[in-house]
C-alpha cells in the first residue's frame, strides 16, 4: 500500500486505456497468464486474448489493479505476470468465474487501496472526495486539487488523463452513465455493487451510495477491517473504521449507523468483540484471523 505521507514524484494515469473491466476479462486474463506468464510481452497477445491492442493493455492493468496478479522481474526482456498468493490464487480456486458479489467487493477494495500506485483517481474519489449530489466537473476539479496536494515539488500530471480516469469511475459503478460509443454499453461487473447512482435531486448529478445490505456480506467487511489493522495489533477504533483511508467507511460508503450494524453482525457471529464502554468504541478481532483466511472461510461455507 502506498504511504500516504510520501509525496508523489510520478503519477500513473489512464492505465486502463479508458476501458473499464468487462465481463469475462479477468477470468480470461487469469487463464492466459497461467498458461503463459509472459503473455503481455508477446507479439501475439492480441490473438491469444481475442481483443485489440488497447484492450490487451487494459486487461493487464486491471489484473494488477484488482490485486489478482503481480509482475515479477523480467525474464530476458519480458515481464512475467503471476497470480498473487493470498488473493489471486484464492479467487482462482473458489470463484474463478467471478460469479459471487463478495469477490467483486474485494476487487473494488483492491482498486481503491491503490497498492501499486495504479489507480490514484479511484483512491482519491473514495477516500478523499465527500461530494453528494455532485457533477462530473466538480468531482474532477476537487479530486485534482487533492492530487496536487500529494505531488512532490516539481512533479506534474496530465489533467486531461486524470479527467479521463475520473470519468471512468462514473461509468464503472453507475448503470446509466455510458458514453455514446456502443462499445461502452458493455457494463462493468462492479456496477452491481451500487456505490454510485444518478441523483434524484438534480439532473446531471451523482451521489455516493452504500451497497444494499443483502449484497455486502459481513465477511467482506471483516476482510477489509483485518487488512487495515496495523501489524502486531488486534484492535481498531470504530472512528478509524469510519474515517481512515481504505477502511470500510470510505471504501463501501458506509456511515456510522451501517458500520455499527455490520459490527453487531460480526459480534453475534463470534468474529469480533466490541468494547463500547467508557467511550472506547474499540473493535477486537477474535482468533487471530487473516484476510486470506476470511476469504477461504466465506467461500467454503458457500460451497457446503
Amino acid at each position: 500500500m502506498i504511504n500516504k505521507q510520501e509525496k508523489l514524484t510520478k503519477v500513473k494515469l489512464k492505465g486502463n486505456e479508458s476501458f473499464n473491466i468487462r465481463e469475462g476479462w479477468l477470468r480470461k486474463g487469469i487463464r492466459c497468464v497461467q498458461d503463459c506468464p509472459t503473455l503481455f510481452s508477446r507479439d501475439d497477445a492480441m490473438e491469444i486474448l481475442g481483443v485489440g491492442s488497447k484492450m490487451v493493455k487494459s486487461i493487464r492493468y486491471w489484473l494488477r489493479a484488482t490485486g489478482l496478479t503481480e509482475e515479477r522481474a523480467p525474464v530476458g526482456r519480458a515481464r512475467e505476470q503471476i497470480l498473487t498468493e493470498k488473493f489471486g490464487e484464492v479467487v482462482d480456486r473458489y470463484d474463478r468465474y467471478f460469479d459471487d458479489v463478495f469477490t467483486l467487493f474485494l476487487l473494488h477494495y483492491n482498486i481503491v487501496k491503490n497498492a501499486e500506485g495504479l489507480s490514484v483517481a479511484w483512491d482519491i474519489f473514495f477516500n478523499n472526495y465527500d461530494g453528494q449530489d455532485f457533477t462530473k466537473d466538480n468531482m474532477i476539479e476537487k479530486c485534482k486539487e487533492e492530487l496536487n496536494k500529494r505531488l512532490a515539488e516539481g512533479a506534474t500530471f496530465s489533467e486531461r488523463l486524470f479527467a479521463d480516469d475520473c470519468a471512468s469511475i462514473l461509468r464503472m459503478y453507475n448503470t446509466t452513465d455510458f458514453a455514446e460509443d456502443p462499445e461502452e454499453s458493455l457494463s462493468c461487473p462492479l456496477i452491481e455493487l451500487g456505490l454510485i447512482r444518478k441523483s434524484a435531486n438534480k439532473k446531471g448529478t451523482y451521489v455516493k451510495t452504500p451497497p444494499a445490505r443483502e449484497l455486502l456480506d459481513k465477511m467482506a467487511v471483516l476482510y477489509v477491517i483485518l487488512d487495515n489493522i496495523e501489524e502486531g495489533k488486534e484492535s481498531v477504533s470504530i472512528e478509524s473504521l469510519i474515517n481512515d483511508a481504505n477502511n470500510i467507511g470510505k471504501v463501501f460508503n458506509l456511515d456510522r449507523v451501517l458500520i455499527n450494524e455490520y459490527l453487531d453482525q460480526l459480534r453475534v457471529s463470534g468474529y469480533i468483540t466490541l468494547n463500547r464502554t467508557a467511550g472506547l468504541d474499540m473493535v477486537y478481532v477474535n482468533d487471530n484471523r487473516t484476510p486470506e483466511g476470511v476469504m477461504r472461510e466465506y467461500y467454503e461455507k458457500r460451497m457446503r
